[in-house]
């Protein structure tokens, strides 16, 4: 008898240590009950954003030199001018934007919301940082509205054969 209420005494004290425990982590968010959000790929296609829902005009820069490795820049210009046969594409992007240019920044969010969760990581930087960057090659894709890249006289990039350029 004595037995069998020490050992319902000590599986009593295993449970209520593991309720305290998973108690602190629920409180300092480390664990949650349920996620209500979509997973990663339903996330994606839960938007269906065409070109014609995109207002303005932009010029998206693909730097060729890094994607034509992996051999996915024709991929990526598929995706990036809303072509319907556009493959899965294997390959995460890190997208920079001008920090002045909302209009840019609102598209690159657009297009980021086409692609499954942290494919695409959108970078803010200021304008002359970013093209003085960019005429070094040191981009992967850069978004600028029409306006910002008249502004900021980005036309050079726009003929140089290592980027491939994308006027929406």
């Amino acid at each position: 008898m004595k037995t069998g209420i020490r050992w319902c005494l000590r599986l009593l004290s295993v449970l209520i240590t593991a309720a305290l425990v998973f108690g602190c982590l629920y409180a300092a968010g480390a664990v949650t009950l349920g996620n209500r959000s979509p997973d990663a790929v339903s996330g994606a296609t839960a938007q269906s954003i065409s070109a014609e829902d995109m207002n303005g005009k932009w010029v998206v820069v693909i730097n060729r030199e890094l994607h034509d490795k992996t051999g996915t820049t024709a991929d990526w210009e598929k995706f990036f001018s809303f072509d319907e046969n556009v493959p899965l594409i294997m390959e995460d992007i890190v997208c920079k934007v001008a920090q002045a240019d909302a209009e840019g920044i609102d598209v690159a969010r657009q297009y980021q919301a086409r692609l499954p969760e942290n494919q695409m990581v959108i970078r803010e930087e200021p304008a002359v940082m970013l093209l003085s960057k960019a005429e070094l090659g040191r981009f992967d894709v850069m978004i600028l509205s029409e306006a910002a890249a008249n502004a900021y006289s980005a036309q050079t990039l726009f003929n140089r054969g290592d980027a491939l350029t994308i006027h929406m």
